[in-house]
């Protein structure tokens, strides 16, 4: 399994995150087979906690 993340700072206080994955591989068997598929939902978690530990 592999991830790749670019986070850009931009003008007006935004954020751009892109990211790519890969879900190959022993580590991502397991999940790919569950309905639903948790990493989709383990990666918004993580984008919302990015968002709520933002400073104002």
């Amino acid at each position: 399994m592999l991830h790749a993340w670019l986070v850009e700072d931009l003008p007006g206080g935004r954020v751009r995150v892109l990211t790519q994955e890969s879900q190959l591989g022993q580590p991502a068997a397991e999940p790919a087979r569950q309905t639903p598929n948790p990493m989709p939902g383990g990666h918004q978690g993580w984008l919302d906690g990015l968002v709520r530990g933002r400073p104002r």
